[in-house]
């Protein structure tokens, strides 16, 4: 039975948005876990096979439950990694990486036009930088307020530059099938190694309806699609059973994970096979997602660390998990401060900063805040993106500064459909705190096909203050907030240091 406890130890996430992508997306725990695969999708191509009698597998029979759980895989999957990477090249298609594949931040004149010479140059650096693969039109490629005629300059542009030599992968995702198909089509044309393929937004389909959705995808397109699970941004969580079941279709190859839950690594790769490639999507957490067994990242911090962030992924895929550890600890605090505000917004003005690019982007974003300059400045500092700031020190830091004093606290209740646990992230930040959060747990879902928020779970933080009366002062105001919100039924204990 897949875990019911989810688990994020050591990251650093200093932003409600991600905090929402690390602690509102659950393992769906139900005992039914096993049977359910097989119901899903409508479609031939999404169910599982008709012959659901006792089947003989590995020298044992099984129940058709446990076989659709564990091993009833499409032929092309039971064949091997080597096989499908051989199918991949045949087409003329690299086949997916493991590594750090970079979510490209779309270069733009400061009046949004596209900076098409600019791209080609930043697309060189990553590869001068050891970026394993690139990932175009996404959301922090700014996809979604691009025309189409854009969309196919980028994707001409990088297969000129990248053709190759890197994989590239091209987001395709809308919120309808029949838009979804025709450009990942789009895509297929022009060269794309494969597509990334978010679930439908806004709409909140059912599990059957996501199992339908990617499965009329992969059957109408020849270019390998990875899914990516964002529930943060899309209201809909891609559940480990249907993932399993899409994994069996032979066009579908990988996944980006970005529901900050590190828990689905191990039973995804166990039942998904070791040719079937798991990405995380959240920066913070993806050294430990891969020593768990997945395969790489999809970056936003790659955007400004290229070679960092390669490193730290070559390490944890190899086990060196101090190494990886050691060199991930400079990034904290870019992994938390682009997300500062909106993705991409603090990356693309970080570019800027950096000399890469120049600081367009397009409404309805603008450009960041000045009060996260300095912060974001610092956190390029530590990360060795650019040259030491001047008057950098205290509040300005990358991340919380050891010689600040700290209290852990376990924060327990229903702090997601109350709102608590954000109002207690936004009260430490707006009172010049910081924190990290050392680990979370929640109780299994009991919903199919959207999230049950009203369940109890737990978060443990270390809050800093700048000085001791700072931290007094921010432990008893959020003691004082978690007593007001009475829905909530919050307790908070401190945790002896």
């Amino acid at each position: 039975m897949l875990s019911t406890v989810d688990q994020c130890h050591g990251a650093t996430i200093a932003r409600p948005r991600a905090l929402v992508l690390a602690l509102a997306c659950f393992l769906a725990g139900s005992p039914k876990a096993a049977a359910f695969a097989p119901r899903l999708g409508s479609s031939p191509a999404a169910a599982a096979p008709s012959a659901l009698g006792r089947r003989v597998l590995g020298g044992q029979v099984r129940t058709p439950a446990a076989a659709a759980a564990l091993s009833l895989q499409h032929p092309a999957r039971r064949r091997g990694a080597q096989q499908r990477s051989n199918v991949v090249l045949a087409a003329g298609r690299m086949p997916l990486p493991c590594g750090s594949l970079v979510a490209l931040a779309t270069p733009m004149m400061p009046d949004g036009s596209l900076d098409v010479g600019t791209l080609r140059a930043v697309l060189q650096w990553h590869k001068a930088e050891g970026t394993d693969g690139i990932v175009i039109l996404g959301t922090t490629g700014e996809a979604s307020t691009l025309t189409y005629e854009e969309k196919e300059e980028v994707m001409t542009v990088t297969r000129e530059e990248l053709g190759g030599s890197i994989p590239i992968v091209v987001g395709t995702g809308t919120i309808s099938t029949e838009a979804t198909i025709s450009a990942t089509k789009q895509a297929q044309r022009l060269g794309a190694d494969a597509a990334l393929v978010v679930t439908p937004y806004y709409v909140k389909p059912s599990q059957a309806g996501l199992a339908a959705h990617f499965t009329a995808v992969a059957d109408a397109c020849e270019v390998p699609l990875v899914l990516y699970n964002v529930p943060g941004r899309t209201g809909v969580d891609l559940s480990v059973e249907t993932t399993v079941t899409l994994a069996r279709h032979p066009k579908i190859v990988g996944l980006k994970d970005a529901t900050g839950d590190n828990t689905r690594v191990g039973p995804m790769r166990t039942l998904c096979g070791d040719d079937f490639k798991l990405y995380s999507g959240e920066d913070a957490m993806a050294r430990d997602y891969v020593l768990q067994g997945g395969d790489g990242v999809i970056s936003v911090t790659a955007n400004v660390a290229p070679g960092a962030v390669a490193k730290v992924m070559a390490m944890a895929k190899a086990g060196d998990g101090a190494g990886a550890d050691k060199l991930d600890s400079t990034l904290a605090g870019l992994h938390r401060d682009l997300f500062c505000e909106a993705n991409p917004i603090p990356v693309k003005w970080a570019l800027a900063r950096m000399g890469k690019t120049a600081s367009g982007i397009r409404l309805p974003l603008v450009e960041l805040n000045a009060n996260f300059h300095s912060r974001l400045e610092a956190a390029l500092q530590a990360g060795g993106c650019i040259e030491g700031v001047a008057g950098a020190s205290g509040g300005t830091s990358a991340g919380p500064d050891d010689s600040w004093p700290a209290q852990e606290i376990l924060l327990q209740g229903h702090l997601f459909d109350s709102g608590l646990i954000n109002q207690v992230l936004e009260l430490i930040e707006n009172r010049g705190g910081d924190f990290l959060i050392l680990n979370f747990s929640a109780q299994p879902n009991d919903q199919r096909t959207e999230f049950n928020m009203r369940r109890k779970s737990s978060v443990n933080l270390k809050i800093f203050g700048a000085d001791k009366e700072a931290l007094a002062d921010l432990i008893k105001r959020v003691k004082m907030l978690v007593s007001v919100m009475e829905s909530a039924d919050g307790e908070l204990t401190e945790v002896k240091n």
